[in-house]
């Protein structure tokens, strides 16, 4: 690399300037370091003979990697346990819209989780004096209302939605009176049906 002539500041040399004497000044002092310089400083370039520089490595900047979609392992395979819950459901709840559904199909499996109850959904349903014999009900499997019980019970299976009913392990119709329910604490009512821990 030659090396660089000194080059003496002026008033207007770093800064643009409107004033003619400034900008004078400064073209007397790169002539003398023998600098030839355009007289409009703002967008004037001064060639130097310099030798290139070597090129500087790009930097990559590094980024996190974005982080992974979180996705819940969903069951919807159907089988003995499924298509009981469906059946219960539909059977319970077909006319409720869907959260009251999600209701019912989360109650049942409160039971499948507490230690008072059978630990699967299909003797949960066929325990004495509870649901109702599920192989003995077969409803159309075509029709919207399969369909809507089939998403609410793979929801409630795998714990996709929050908590409709807490932990709610009884309910009644809304409309009828029961000192058995009435004597436990009530937890909600959706729609027709009231829930209870």
């Amino acid at each position: 690399m030659t090396a660089a002539a000194a080059i003496p500041m002026a008033t207007g040399f770093a800064f643009e300037t409107n004033d003619p004497n400034a900008t004078e000044a400064d073209t007397e002092l790169l002539a003398e370091a023998g600098i030839e310089a355009d007289t409009n400083f703002a967008e004037s370039t001064i060639a130097l003979d310099m030798a290139p520089e070597a090129e500087e490595p790009e930097i990559v900047e590094e980024t996190a990697p974005e982080p992974a979609e979180q996705t819940v392992a969903v069951n919807d395979t159907m089988d003995a346990d499924l298509e009981c819950l469906v059946k219960i459901v539909r059977h319970e709840a077909a006319n409720q819209s869907r959260q009251g559904q999600l209701a019912v199909a989360q109650l049942v499996m409160n039971r499948v989780n507490s230690p008072r109850f059978p630990n699967s959904i299909c003797a949960v349903a066929h325990q004495r004096g509870q649901f109702f014999n599920t192989h003995a009900y077969n409803p159309p499997r075509g029709d919207a209302r399969w369909q809507t019980a089939l998403e609410v019970s793979i929801d409630a299976r795998n714990g996709i939605s929050a908590p409709v009913v807490g932990n709610a392990i009884f309910y009644r119709a809304a409309y009828g009176y029961s000192a058995f329910h009435e004597s436990r604490p009530r937890v909600a009512q959706i729609e027709d049906h009231i829930f209870y821990r």
